[in-house]
């Protein structure tokens, strides 16, 4: 016993001194790892000790520090990079700089269910990476699209904060959804991003070929972007945290009438039309101004914190970060509150068997301005988004408060214009909630049951939660007592999903192929519920429950699923021959059972022609290659579940004004109606696209260029088409016609370093030609769906401001041709002779200073001497000839500087505002309560001021003179300074004794300046809501300038910390 116990504690002994002597070996090993090519520092980078698990990572400035033996052979990987093996010896600083992988052209891009190297992508795929988010602060994921990337057109239609994106990609496909596909982090998503953080984005990939979406089938026609989040990687902890604070300006205004002036042309409206004005404005010296838009804008304020957690072991990854955002818009009541919370969390849980996790969560609190929209209940929470009738108000209100606080109001006893409001006492006495709540969570495990083979399966929850309350006090300020009003909804989504994937690598010599197939199960919940009233007991008694009458009340609930099988199958020869072969089975509940199943298959091929012998030698050749696909995709997002069948509904209720219902035995009974007519045929839309493209670098990847050709027609889109009156309808949906999109995409970008000067450049642009190719047998054109209050002669309305026509393009604008303005009464006598008998050339009250139209056409196409609806015609298009973007960045030791601007060229501008502000109201009698502009005021026809483009004061508009015509279409072209940001990061030596890896500080603004004809306060217009549609933004309706809430320009200042 004793001998065992003394060899033990020899052994004992032995064991820690050699231990002793092991660790006294070791020491601490420090660095740098830069880029070669431009000396730049590379950021995680990996380094190990080779054939151990140990290791670390570069921080932001690139340095590293690992304990190392003298044996240990340090190895440094990097994405893009050749990887490196570097002995320690007895040195204890070793600078590393990584050569480009040139076979990789240094990235990876994602795809649909997997990653593939740039070099070996058949499709066309463009990419926004986390440096180019990073430089341009925005509220919303969705603007960081705009200009980044060619073949991606992104427009604000609203600038209101947290408003939503208009993104499309290659053009309108069709006259219902044409928002693409959002992935993220492998979950296809049902609605915006609007509410994801852009600080967490680590890359957005967008696919626009049908090679690379159809994977996503009957959801991939309009393009798909593929959104991956920050994730954690092994190797030592970072924190990160950033911070923008920056103020709004107000933007550039109206030039409107003041008081003076305004009574001054009331007065001269109403005495050739017999109408008497309003006493008070007979002295027009004495009436008290008010500018609206002096009290309604205001400098708003932005704020932005981030802080994020990441890095991990071997074994575990791990990302976890909180973002919050505050922002006070230019307008008063306009408010926006996002928080936001993820964790990403990657775990091995053996060598073959690996769980991932992603949470995402947000929450949206908004307060919407007067006038501007908003979440659309269905109970006047929010309809058209015209901040034009608030901003243009009468300026003769007495005052906005008085000494007392009171607001000040027209008296109550003028019946002419008892009806004006105080825009800033509504704001300001009004009480509104709305908020989202969003929930986005997966979780995942892959299996490795062999070299190259791997199992998958992945489930995860989408779910969406509004609501929202709206309330406005009681008041007598009017002649009969205004009653509060109050309206509550509440709708929520929530969506599942379940996918099964396998994928298979493997190189065979000289050959090489890439498999994933799998099966998808997606189930859509939507339930809304929503009622209105009247009358509160007590103004600060503020539910339902205290309404004293009910005026609404609504619910519905809809459930709809997807079942999918799909497979993606990519073959590689030598290097240089490469074919992708994709196909998906998509199984829709939203059709009948004929239509329910469609198949959507691609296939794709590249040549790279740089691995061939005979450009082995062209040294300034980097890399080339020729790629060519062909496929089919479809869209579902327009079309409404059981449309196929034959729906019934109330169509009211007992409390709605409109209802089904009977008395029955002196009690209502509740009635049944067919809601719509059903059509079993109904399918989803198809879209067939063609690209060519090539890819190129030079110069040692330097310099590198991107061009495609794409041709996508679109067929079988949703549309009403006209069905006979014995039906009780008046139109049906079918699937019909198609459209044509081509165009050119060219991308071109170019590096250089020259000592510790380094830049860059990249520019992008698109061309876009679309074409309606057919309709419906019989149907040759449709009016926008949908439409605006145009007043008319006789008090009727001009709804069709755009006309899409086979042969012309989706929207494109629809009216009179403008032929100047009637100087005498002799001219006007002259044209209605020569239109024949009991007739006349435009209106029989048609007199000088009236606006005068082109007669261009009458039943036959023939001009018939007189203006009729046949008179009409194209007269402009929202479509831009060509749009883009370009980049600038720079760096110079500790300072970096960026520049970014955006283009649209071609594009013409319905402006309605041009409308507004040369009429006192949309109304036909009265006396008119909105004010005008300047520049109508000044150069307006009177009989000493024959003006040639400005009409007549008159009441009403018996003429049409503000009917849809060229004179409100300009050309909407412009080129806009997006964004500017310097920067500089503090020297390392002064931050790494406090353990603080980076500091970086940065100056920021958007928006700087713009350059454009149009006369309008900003040319970036989008869509607008569709009041008939629950306010749903409509292709038809696009580039009309109603007065949406105004882009101006952001100036802040930042701060980005890494620990």
């Amino acid at each position: 016993m004793k001998l065992f116990t003394k060899i033990l504690v020899m052994g004992g002994c032995f064991f820690l001194s050699s231990t002793a002597l092991l660790l006294a070996q070791d020491k601490t090993v420090t660095g740098k790892v830069t880029a070669e090519l431009s000396s730049e520092a590379l950021p995680g980078v990996s380094v190990t000790i080779k054939g151990t698990a140990r290791g670390t990572a570069t921080n932001a400035d690139g340095t590293y520090a690992l304990s190392a033996g003298p044996e240990a052979t340090l190895v440094f990987s990097f994405i893009g990079f050749t990887s490196e093996e570097v002995a320690v010896g007895n040195r204890t600083v070793i600078d590393v700089a990584l050569a480009p992988d040139v076979q990789t052209l240094s990235e990876v891009v994602v795809v649909g269910y997997g990653t593939q190297k740039r070099q070996d992508v058949t499709g066309a795929i463009s990419s926004v990476s986390a440096a180019q988010i990073e430089k341009t602060p925005v509220t919303t994921l969705d603007q960081a699209l705009q200009g980044r990337s060619a073949g991606v057109q992104v427009t604000n239609n609203d600038a209101s904060p947290g408003s939503g994106i208009q993104v499309q990609i290659r053009g309108i496909g069709g006259f219902g959804s044409n928002d693409p596909l959002y992935v993220v982090d492998g979950y296809p998503i049902t609605g915006g991003i609007n509410t994801l953080n852009p600080s967490d984005i680590a890359s957005m990939d967008i696919l626009k070929d049908a090679s690379a979406t159809a994977i996503y089938g009957n959801r991939a026609a309009n393009g798909v972007v593929i959104i991956t989040t920050k994730r954690g990687k092994a190797g030592e902890l970072q924190v990160a945290f950033d911070a923008l604070a920056s103020f709004q300006t107000e933007p550039s205004v109206y030039k409107l009438l003041n008081a003076q002036q305004f009574a001054t042309l009331a007065n001269e409206r109403a005495v050739p039309d017999a109408f008497q004005p309003v006493a008070e404005w007979n002295n027009p010296a004495a009436l008290r101004n008010v500018d609206w838009q002096e009290e309604l804008y205001r400098t708003g304020l932005r704020q932005n914190y981030n802080l994020a957690i990441r890095g991990g072991s071997d074994k575990v990854q791990t990302s976890f970060s909180l973002g919050f955002l505050d922002q006070k818009g230019i307008i008063l009541g306009s408010d926006y509150r996002r928080y936001n919370a993820a964790l990403n969390l990657d775990y091995s849980v053996t060598n073959w068997l690996k769980s991932s996790t992603s949470v995402k969560y947000s929450r949206n609190d908004s307060r919407i301005a007067l006038g501007t929209g908003g979440q659309n209940a269905g109970v006047g929470v929010g309809t058209f988004t015209k901040l034009i009738p608030t901003l243009t108000g009468n300026p003769l209100t007495d005052q906005v408060k008085d000494a007392n606080g009171n607001y000040g109001y027209y008296t109550k006893n003028n019946t002419a214009v008892n009806y004006l409001d105080n825009p800033v006492a509504f704001i300001e006495t009004q009480d509104q909630k709305n908020q989202n709540n969003y929930l986005l969570a997966s979780a995942s495990l892959e299996a490795t049951l062999a070299k190259g083979l791997r199992l998958k399966t992945n489930f995860g929850v989408n779910v969406s939660d509004y609501s929202g309350y709206y309330f406005t006090p009681s008041h007598d300020r009017l002649q009969a007592p205004v009653l509060s009003n109050y309206s509550q909804s509440a709708n929520n989504t929530a969506e599942y999903l379940w996918e099964n994937t396998v994928a298979y690598t493997r190189k065979f010599g000289i050959h090489s192929i890439d498999f994933v197939g799998g099966i998808s199960s997606q189930e859509n919940t939507f339930r809304r519920m929503g009622a209105g009233g009247i009358g509160q007991i007590s103004d600060r008694l503020r539910n339902l429950a205290n309404v004293q009458t009910i005026t609404s009340v609504f619910g519905d609930q809809v459930t709809y699923s997807l079942a999918s099988q799909f497979g993606r199958l990519s073959y590689n020869l030598l290097d240089r021959y490469l074919i992708t072969a994709t196909v998906r089975r998509d199984g829709s509940s939203k059709f009948a059972d004929a239509n329910q199943y469609g198949v959507f298959p691609s296939v794709s091929a590249a040549w790279r022609i740089k691995n061939e012998s005979f450009l082995a030698n062209v040294d300034a050749l980097s890399d080339l290659k020729l790629r060519a696909s062909y496929g089919e995709v479809g869209n579902q997002g327009g079309i409404g579940p059981f449309r196929y069948l034959g729906q019934y509904g109330t169509g009211g209720n007992a409390l709605s004004a409109v209802n089904n219902g009977y008395v029955f035995n002196k009690k209502y009974a509740e009635g049944l109606v067919l809601l719509g007519l059903p059509n079993p045929d109904l399918k989803w839309e198809t879209s067939v696209q063609t690209d060519i493209g090539l890819d190129a670098a030079f110069l040692g990847n330097k310099l590198t260029l991107t061009a495609d050709y794409y041709r996508k027609e679109s067929r079988d889109f949703l549309l009403d088409i006209p069905v006979p009156s014995q039906t009780g309808f008046s139109v049906a949906s079918r699937n019909v016609g198609s459209i044509r999109n081509t165009g050119i995409e060219l991308g071109l970008e170019y590096r250089e370093s020259e000592g510790a000067f380094k830049y860059g450049i990249s520019a992008n642009v698109t061309t876009v030609n679309n074409e309606i190719l057919s309709l419906y047998d019989g149907l040759n054109a449709i009016g926008n769906i949908g439409g605006l209050g145009f007043p008319n002669v006789g008090g009727n309305t001009w709804v069709q401001f755009s006309r899409s026509e086979v042969g012309g393009e989706v929207g494109a604008f629809y009216g009179y041709r403008n032929a100047g303005i009637f100087q005498t009464d002799t001219e006007i006598a002259e044209l209605n002779q020569a239109a024949g008998p009991n007739t006349f050339y435009q209106a029989s009250t048609t007199v000088a200073g009236d606006r005068k139209f082109a007669d261009i056409g009458g039943p036959d196409g023939v001009p018939d001497g007189k203006i009729t609806a046949d008179d009409r015609t194209i007269i402009g298009s929202p479509i831009p000839d060509f749009f883009g973007g370009l980049n600038f960045d720079a760096s110079f030791k500790n300072f970096d500087f960026n520049m970014f601007w955006y283009a649209s060229v071609g594009n013409e501008i319905f402006n309605y505002t041009s409308r507004v502000l040369q009429t006192f109201g949309a109304t036909q009698g009265g006396i008119g309560l909105q004010n005008v502009s300047e520049e109508y005021y000044n150069n307006r026809w009177t009989a000493t001021n024959p003006s040639t483009e400005y009409p007549r004061v008159t009441r009403p508009d018996l003429n049409g003179n503000t009917r849809p015509s060229d004179a409100y279409v300009e050309d909407g072209s412009y080129l806009r300074l997006r964004n500017v940001q310097l920067g500089y990061t503090l020297p390392a030596a002064l931050t790494r004794g406090a353990n603080i890896s980076k500091v970086r500080v940065f100056v920021s603004a958007q928006n700087l300046f713009t350059i454009t004809k149009y006369s309008g306060l900003d040319p970036e217009i989008g869509q607008i809501g569709d009041p008939d549609n629950g306010n749903s933004r409509n292709v038809t309706l696009s580039g009309i300038d109603v007065g949406t809430y105004p882009i101006s320009r952001f100036f802040g200042l930042g701060l980005n910390v890494t620990f």
